[in-house]
């Protein structure tokens, strides 16, 4: 498959190089060099040039800087990240449609992601400063998907809100997924491993006889279709009866290993009138990628699907 996520923040950072007062013409340069991509952006958001040289002045010297020694020490794992969170989701996003990409740049901060037309294809142009600005460097994955997804809607820009907002936004969905019962479960899986860019294998497991066996999940089929309690991340989080979260499973001794790509896992149980009657398992392939954001989130996921198992 194609590279369909171009990493061109290093080449919009060159700007570092220009005194400030010639700013404006290094962003003239940056027009010739990504053909119709910048015009269109400026277009896009109706910005004519005096404007532009304002936002340029506006722009301290030091805190692009700042951003650009952060950016440089974690691009290459970003741009990856941003890669797989794209292909891995290769028939949910259409991706064998093959008309657009998109590109991580540098620029002006006014929106966090922006769809131009480019020579060929549509650009979705994330603006990776203006995550950085708003404390949301860590999450560009999440950020990236996003806006390809309300790019697939048929919007044409957009701020990304933080995981908070974000998981909040998914809550109407996910209530109506579950309108259907115990037999959307499998949709729920489906939905929270689409929407969400570092959930890379989703599952239920439910306790029958004492164990738990496996139930409806989305990602790489597993051996471990049973688990006592107390055995791996499920089994302990069964036993203890909360949330049990790993950011780096190679540093927990009690694991059942389902795939050498697992970095992280969480397991969140689902109680039905004060007992367990079943987990949510989520697998990830990037290290510590959960927060308290994402414990919240899915505890009221199950909150939701104790209601209809």
């Amino acid at each position: 498959m194609r590279s369909i996520v171009q990493n061109k923040t290093e080449e919009c950072l060159e700007i570092l190089r220009w005194d400030k007062t010639k700013w404006i013409d290094f962003w003239k340069e940056l027009r010739k060099k990504f053909g119709p991509i910048i015009p269109n952006y400026e277009k896009k958001l109706e910005l004519d040039e005096e404007k532009i040289k304002e936002i340029l002045w506006n722009t301290e010297r030091r805190e692009l800087d700042r951003f650009k020694w952060e950016w440089l020490d974690i691009s290459r794992n970003k741009k990856v990240e941003c890669a797989e969170a794209l292909s891995e989701r290769e028939g949910f996003l259409d991706l064998k449609r093959e008309d657009f990409s998109v590109f991580l740049m540098s620029l002006l901060g006014i929106s966090d992601w922006i769809v131009v037309d480019g020579e060929r294809e549509k650009i979705v142009i994330v603006d990776v400063f203006s995550l950085w600005r708003k404390g949301l460097l860590k999450e560009l994955s999440l950020a990236t998907l996003q806006a390809v997804i309300e790019f697939r809607k048929g919007k044409e820009k957009g701020n990304y809100p933080g995981k908070k907002e974000y998981f909040e936004s998914l809550m109407k969905e996910i209530e109506k997924i579950l309108e259907r019962g115990k037999d959307a479960l499998g949709d729920l899986c489906g939905f929270l491993r689409n929407h969400v860019s570092y959930y890379d294998w989703v599952g239920f497991y439910f306790v029958e006889d004492g164990r738990l066996k496996l139930g409806p999940f989305v990602g790489e089929p597993t051996e471990h279709v049973e688990i006592p309690f107390g055995v791996g991340i499920c089994g302990q989080a069964a036993e203890r009866e909360e949330t049990f979260v790993v950011q780096d499973v190679s540093k927990e001794t009690n694991y059942l290993s389902c795939s050498p790509k697992t970095k992280a896992e969480i397991v969140v149980p689902i109680f039905k009138d004060g007992k367990i009657v079943g987990e949510l398992d989520i697998d990830s392939h990037s290290f510590s990628p959960f927060s308290e954001e994402d414990r919240l989130f899915l505890e009221k996921v199950c909150e939701l699907v104790s209601k209809v198992v």
